[in-house]
């Protein structure tokens, strides 16, 4: 084995992860800690994140889904300009709130599959610590059946509490709101 001192590679994560397990032990076994905090020499960052076409696929797909859900309850909506919008997660909801739809980002965003989500309402991510008058608004502005944003305090499966900022769209068939598209995007 040859002679490295590991702690001066830019890359050890990465350099590490290509051995196989019996070759990575040895160089377990000979890196020593130091005392000191060295500067970030590293960013853990994945292919997937440098593809340049991933996100534009990603909302290609959402698209193509929102057009089918659109000439299946004949919307009337512009999807095109709602979804020039920023979101991490899309989901659609029929006139009692039920979710009948929802992206991959959801699931990302969530923890929760589409399959799990599915005819339950939105209000199964919200805890405790969500504000009673941010439901109260939320649902006196469904009433409305106008475009409205809001931001609320959701939980991910595994129970972490997150900020959302809800973008949320009626979409109207003959003339009376038949869905909702909601966007949504995690606040950091």
């Amino acid at each position: 084995m040859a002679n490295y001192n590991l702690w001066d590679m830019a890359g050890l994560d990465v350099f590490l992860q290509s051995l196989s397990e019996q070759q990575r032990e040895k160089y377990f076994n000979i890196i020593e800690p130091q005392t000191y905090l060295s500067p970030l020499k590293s960013w853990g960052l994945s292919a997937e994140f440098f593809k340049p076409t991933a996100l534009l696929e990603t909302r290609q797909k959402d698209r193509a889904s929102l057009t089918l859900l659109a000439n299946q309850f004949h919307w009337k909506a512009n999807l095109s300009e709602i979804l020039t919008k920023s979101y991490d997660a899309l989901i659609v909801t029929d006139f009692s709130q039920k979710i009948v739809w929802a992206n991959n980002g959801f699931f990302k965003m969530t923890g929760y599959s589409e399959s799990y989500a599915i005819g339950k309402t939105p209000s199964f991510l919200q805890g405790n610590e969500t504000s009673t008058q941010v439901k109260a608004s939320i649902r006196e502005k469904l009433q409305r059946g106008e475009p409205f944003t809001e931001e609320v305090l959701n939980y991910k499966k595994d129970q972490r509490e997150y900020w959302c900022k809800i973008q949320i769209f009626p979409l109207l068939s003959a003339g009376l709101t038949t869905h909702y598209l909601a966007l949504e995007t995690e606040l950091l």
